[in-house]
């Protein structure tokens, strides 16, 4: 407490030296409230800022420090960096340039910035983060500039200085800048307001208007303008955003008719899309002065996309206007294409006349102008038919060879101006068209002539529409006179209007040159009626369609027979979109295939109307009309809803089945293949009709079933009426059981209806059912479930099911003698059997079975002997059959008292619950018995269990435990062969077979003499010979049999030589080492068959695969590891030298160091010592990790392998678990320090460039 009130005194001394009293009680009260000592640090701070003289940087610092002492000492609550961030602040507001840098010294003043270590000298350490630095110039910045009066006003430069602290400018930094700049802007234009004004404003746009307002000229700084509305943020955050500028910019030009600087932001407003400055456009668009049209044009087009609707009538007309101008202008042009020339095709027309054009050209020009306007009336007025619309016309042909661009040729003039480019002036006699053609082609002219002639007649007229499809008409005019149809009409899209015009079109040509009518007047035919026309034409080359026409008119005859078609398409398919079915007219038009699929998918329908469409349209291109009705069958079945006898009355009606029957195969296959999966089985009165239709229609012959229709429709009125819950097609199904289909419904009342049916029902082999096997399934659920008439109560007793058996034997008469035997394998020998009836149940079943079938055997006999019947045909013979069936079974039920059965069924191991379960269900026959024994012994259960088994069983079945092993070591060769394809157990085949291994070895210790050790190595031996097969298993298998038997000298030598012999063929498969090896073997067993191996392979070997064959004896001697034969050392040591003598270093070193003797290590180390240069053939990562793994490092310090061992041992370190602090260690016990520190720095990444002798000895002392 002492410390405690000395520090709160020191505290409080450190305020009076600082001009702040405050009592020790306040210190000792405030020093745990963050709050009050936040306020007191503050008080300091500012008290500090406003002493006179100002302070110097050096008692600033010292105030810093003792504001951390204070910190430290008793405002522990407060943080250290809220104590710089207060004092920061405080330098920022002291209005002092010298203390804002100082303050700038303080803060992290860029992103990158980072703190500077306490020990640097001259500058103190930063410590307040970019961000709040951030925070805290704003705030300083914005308190001076908004008690500035003027730009001029020194806390205006106060708050720039605060705000340039901050290096890379942040987004609002830059803004409290560009606020600062705009105020300078602001007085250039001579807008007088105070900063704090500006800074408030919240229409910026407005201090735009006030700059503009100020002078008139002012507009034409546009430069400067926009960037002050950049700086202003006219547009809020949207640095750079100048269109609300620009705007204002284009109404000050407009007002002083400044149009040039009205266009220039006009098009840069236009460019960005800037919907808003539609008015503006519109009102320099509406500018007579203005005497761009084109740009008139354009700002017109772009005020029409952007303007509300309320606009849009007033900006149309202006822009119609707008047209008919440049309309005049470019007609103009064509006809006086340069001021004061002289065109040789005008005469008499001066170069300063601008008279409208209807009115001063000259007299060819009035004549194409009159016979334009006279066509093109009689033409509209013949179109204004709105019938003819809505029926089938097209465009109109070019009424003769004249060209209308004849009026603009000139002969020897032609290019007098040299304005056109084309070939020498030798050539043109020889070219019709020796000019390049220009971008007002004749067509192009033409066009615009009948615009003009167009706006021309509506302005004389007045009140006087013409139609709206004058468009059109006009376009067919120009068509007539300048001959470019063909290309027009194809790049049209399919459509009424210009389908029909197309055919007017060639139907005026065609007339024109069959009745050429040239004259001066506008001929008759061209007031005609269009429709009367086309169809006198159309008519008429149909009449004739054999004559001899013209090249030229056959091409005209084509054309219109085309368009004709194209158009009975289309009016078609407008129909077709009119139901609203969702037809693409277009592609209906063109496309055979959707044209085809549309009208099938129409005649799926139950509205009359669309139904007869669908008809029509059939009819009209030629889809088959058996197609049609199939495809509505079809619907009636499947979607439509309807009831059967609907579908069957409305099939009627239609008359159908007269075009159907006409191809009765086709109609089988489609009903097969469409109907028929989507009618239910239980629907008897639908598949009833569903046949009947098959029947009618003659399919009988091709139904290729085993069923005909006809046999089919006698079994549903049947089914229908005794059991209508059947599934009929699951029924006749030929991958179906149909008694198991029968079985649900059969009842004591249809069970008679039924079983005489049966003989009609096919089965899966194509036979048909006996009414044997019907009573057969029907007695079965009888047992089973009762009836309502004849059991009524489902059996739970043994005298139960003793009366529910005596209830069903009453019906044997009914049975084949299979079927009762049958029968009673199900009530005694099924699954539900075992599991519900007691055993003694069971026998006293069977035991009355036996009683009833010698019964019938005696009828039978008694039968057979009255009719005088020959033995092959005597039914006797088979009730002897089930006889002995039936005794079999019984003679089982009485085995299952035996103690082995009941040991087997009461054990509480679910394996042996299960043997006795299978044993039950077996009824002793011989392959259940066999199968059940295998799968004992795959179990590994001991072979006097499966003995047992065979000796309880009934009867001689002719198995012994021997058969049974041999078996079940078959199926397991032949899965470790992959001959067997069926999947036993999902056991890992060689633990199956080292179990049964081992209950013959049990076998064999308790003395049985079941199954010898020769008895399995005579099955196996095939095996562990056969070369073709894997070598592991083999080898596996031959390690299983060693450690279960004690084999004889000669049996271990024969199983060494199979184990020989199998690494060999695998690692050297050449047939004569095989065969020396075969002749030597006696040799190889002597001493240690394996080095002699190995010499013997290194001696044989060719010198190029002496290599391979090193590596080859490496993966031997591996394989005999953890074995019987696993080398000793000294047969290592021998093997090792054999290979070093033909130079095969890096498989001898593997050898000597995997191993774990220290001698042969202490050998690896001399040859390791010994290498001078390292490569491959030495060094590999093997060899690498073995080392390492044998903890060699320190002794291969002096070797040419350390570099490597280190490298491998740093860059897989992970992988092989090594730990290099601790091989660090062992270097420097060993006396190797330097190269101990320097694996430690390379461990922990220091950089090489300090790998130093002298910093790895220091790392070696401080790590280690």
């Amino acid at each position: 407490e002492i410390d405690e009130l000395e520090q709160i005194l020191s505290v409080a001394e450190l305020l009076e030296k600082h001009g702040l009293q405050k009592p020790v009680s306040f210190v000792k009260d405030t020093k745990g409230s963050a709050e009050e000592a936040r306020k007191l640090m503050v008080r300091l701070t500012r008290h500090t800022g406003r002493k006179q003289p100002s302070v110097s940087e050096t008692q600033w610092k010292e105030l810093l420090q003792d504001m951390l002492d204070m910190q430290q000492k008793v405002y522990r609550c407060l943080h250290s960096d809220t104590c710089y961030e207060i004092f920061t602040e405080s330098l920022l507001c002291s209005s002092s340039i010298d203390n804002i840098h100082l303050a700038g010294q303080m803060m992290h003043c860029s992103v990158w910035s980072v703190d500077l270590p306490s020990s640097s000298k001259g500058k103190p350490q930063y410590r307040v983060s970019y961000a709040r630095s951030i925070e805290l110039v704003l705030a300083a910045g914005r308190e001076y500039f908004n008690s500035s009066t003027s730009l001029t006003d020194s806390c205006m430069e106060l708050a720039r200085c605060c705000l340039q602290l901050i290096e890379d400018s942040p987004s609002a930094v830059q803004e409290e800048l560009d606020l600062i700049r705009a105020l300078g802007y602001l007085e250039e234009f001579g807008v007088k307001i105070l900063p704090l004004q500006v800074r408030l404003c919240s229409d910026r746009l407005s201090l735009i208007k006030d700059c503009l307002a100020q002078m008139s000229t002012n507009y034409k700084q546009s430069a400067k303008l926009l960037g002050l509305a950049n700086l202003l943020r006219v547009a809020g955050k949207l640095y750079g955003e100048k269109r609300s500028s620009l705007i204002l910019l284009v109404e000050q030009a407009l007002s002083f008719q400044d149009y040039k600087a009205a266009s220039m932001h006009c098009q840069e407003l236009m460019a960005t899309g800037y919907s808003k400055s539609w008015e503006v456009c519109s009102q320099l668009g509406q500018s007579e002065g203005y005497q761009d049209l084109g740009m008139r044009q354009e700002l017109m087009a772009f005020a029409l996309t952007h303007c509300p609707p309320c606009a849009i009538e007033a900006l149309l007309a202006v822009s119609s206007s707008l047209q008919t101008q440049i309309l005049y202008q470019t007609v103009n042009y064509q006809f006086l294409p340069s001021e004061g020339g002289e065109n040789s095709s005008i005469s008499g027309v001066s170069s300063g006349q601008s008279a409208d054009l209807l009115y001063w050209t000259t007299s060819k020009t009035m004549k194409v102008l009159s016979n334009t306007t006279l066509t093109t009336k009689a033409m509209l007025q013949a179109v204004s038919d709105g019938q003819w619309w809505k029926r089938s016309l097209t465009y109109l042909r070019p009424l003769h060879g004249q060209e209308f661009g004849d009026v603009l040729k000139s002969g020897s003039g032609e290019n007098a101006t040299v304005e056109k480019q084309g070939c020498h002036p030798f050539y043109e006699s020889l070219i019709d068209d020796p000019y390049i053609a220009e971008n007002n082609s004749l067509e192009s002219f033409a066009e615009v002539l009948l615009r003009t002639g167009k706006l021309a007649e509506t302005k004389s007229e007045g009140k006087d529409l013409l139609p709206t499809t004058e468009v059109c008409t006009l376009n067919v005019v120009c068509l007539l006179i300048l001959s470019y149809a063909n290309k027009c009409f194809e790049k049209q899209l399919h459509s009424a209007l210009s389908l029909q015009l197309a055919s007017y079109y060639y139907s005026l040509q065609i007339y024109a040159r069959l009745a050429p009518c040239f004259k001066d007047k506008c001929h008759p035919l061209y007031r005609a009626d269009p429709k009367e026309l086309i169809q006198m034409v159309t008519k008429h080359v149909t009449q004739y369609a054999q004559a001899d026409w013209p090249e030229e008119i056959t091409s005209l005859i084509n054309q219109l027979h085309y368009y004709n078609e194209r158009l009975l398409d289309f009016t078609q398919a407008q129909t077709l979109q009119g139901l609203g079915k969702g037809v693409d007219v277009q592609r209906f038009t063109a496309d055979a295939q959707y044209k085809r699929e549309t009208i099938l998918g129409l005649a799926e329908t139950l509205e009359e109307n669309v139904y007869k469409i669908a008809i029509s349209l059939a009819q009209r291109y030629s889809v088959p009309l058996w197609e049609v009705y199939v495809t509505h069958l079809e619907f009636l079945f499947t979607d439509s809803g309807l009831s059967t006898l609907e579908i069957e009355q409305r099939a009627q009606s239609l008359g159908l089945f007269e075009t159907l029957k006409t191809s009765p195969e086709t109609f089988h296959e489609h009903m097969a293949k469409y109907v028929y999966p989507s009618i239910e089985g239980q629907d008897h009165q639908r598949l009833l009709y569903y046949f009947t239709l098959l029947e009618n229609c003659g399919c009988s012959e091709v139904v290729n079933h085993a069923v005909k229709p006809e046999t089919h429709i006698r079994l549903l009125k049947k089914f229908k009426a005794v059991a209508p819950g059947l599934n009929y097609k699951k029924l006749t199904d030929e991958n179906e059981n149909p008694l198991e289909t029968l079985e649900p419904i059969l009842t004591s009342q249809n069970i008679l209806s039924i079983s005489k049916l049966a003989p009609k029902i096919p089965k899966k082999d194509g036979s048909m059912l006996s009414p044997s096997s019907v009573y057969a399934v029907w007695l079965q659920k009888l047992f089973w479930n009762g009836d309502h008439h004849l059991i009524k109560k489902i059996p739970e007793t043994m005298d139960e099911w003793l009366h529910a058996y005596d209830m069903c034997s009453k019906y044997f008469d009914r049975l084949d003698p299979d079927d009762i035997a049958t029968f009673i394998d199900e009530i005694t020998f099924s699954p539900k059997a075992v599991t519900k009836l007691p055993v003694e149940a069971r026998i006293e079943v069977t035991k009355k079975a036996v009683k009833a079938v010698k019964h019938l055997c005696e009828k039978s006999r008694k039968k057979t002997s009255d009719n005088d019947m020959k033995d092959s045909e005597n039914p006797s013979a088979a009730y002897e059959e089930t006889l002995n069936h039936l005794q079999q079974s019984l003679a089982h039920l009485e085995t299952l008292t035996h103690s082995f059965i009941t040991y087997l069924k009461s054990s509480k191991q679910d394996t042996l619950q299960k043997y006795g379960y299978l044993y039950d269900l077996s009824r002793s026959q011989k392959e259940k018995i066999h199968e059940q024994a295998v799968a004992m012994c795959i179990d590994g259960q001991p072979l006097d269990m499966v003995q047992q088994l065979l000796q309880v069983a009934v009867g001689d079945l002719g198995l012994s435990p021997q058969d049974i092993v041999q078996c079940a070591i078959k199926k397991i060769v032949g899965i470790l062969s992959g001959n067997d394809d069926s999947s036993t157990t999902e056991k890992d085949p060689l633990g199956i077979l080292e179990g049964i291994i081992s209950a013959v070895h049990a076998s064999v210790e308790k003395g049985e003499k079941i199954v010898s050790s020769d008895d399995l190595l005579e099955w196996l031996r095939p095996f562990c010979g056969d070369d073709s097969l894997p070598v592991k298993p083999r080898i596996r298998v031959l390690q299983i049999l060693e450690q279960a038997f004690h084999l004889s000298d000669e049996d271990s030598q024969l199983l060494v030589y199979f184990r020989t012999q199998a690494v060999l063929r695998a690692c050297w498969p050449e047939t004569k080492v095989l065969i020396l090896m075969a002749a030597n073997y006696t040799v190889l067993l002597n001493d240690n068959p394996w080095v002699k191996l190995g010499a013997f392979m290194l001696q044989r070997c060719p010198p190029e695969e002496k290599e391979k064959t090193g590596n080859e004896i490496l993966k031997i001697c591996r394989s005999l590891y953890e074995t019987k034969h696993m080398l000793p050392v000294k047969c290592i040591k021998e093997l090792c030298l054999l290979l070093l003598n033909q130079s095969l270093l890096l498989p001898s070193l593997k050898l000597l160091v995997e191993s774990k003797d220290q001698d042969l290590h202490a050998v690896a180390l001399e040859q390791i010592t010994a290498v001078a240069k390292v490569d491959d053939s030495s060094c590999d990562a093997e060899i690498l990790s073995l080392l390492l793994n044998a903890k060699l490092v320190v002794k291969c310090m002096s070797t040419a392998f350390c570099p490597r061992l280190i490298d491998h041992l740093l860059a897989n370190q992970g992988q092989g678990g090594w730990d290099v602090e601790e091989i660090a260690q062992q270097l420097k016990e060993a006396g190797f320090s330097a190269e101990a520190g320097s694996l430690l720095m390379a461990h922990r990444g220091t950089h090489p460039a300090l790998r130093t002798f002298t910093t790895a000895l220091q790392a070696a002392q401080h790590w280690i």
